[in-house]
């Protein structure tokens, strides 16, 4: 797969690629403002962005401390 470039999202249901600006859920949610969740516009599937949140930072921590123990 492609590398992602920043701002952009990839759908763990379909494998689309799309620029996740302006792709909020669902405008009308009276909790919209500031909500991380997206919608993919190939198959609707709506799923918080991997940068955000917990899910984000455990990422980040996973991925340090695999290159950590990668180095020599």
């Amino acid at each position: 797969m492609p590398a992602l470039t920043p701002g952009e999202e990839r759908c763990p249901l379909c494998g689309a690629a799309f620029d996740a600006a302006g792709q909020g859920c669902r405008p009308s949610c009276p909790m919209a403002a500031g909500c991380r969740v997206v919608c993919c516009p190939a198959c609707g599937y709506s799923f918080p962005q991997e940068g955000a949140g917990l899910a984000g930072r455990l990422r980040r921590f996973l991925d340090r401390r695999a290159h950590r123990e990668g180095a020599p």
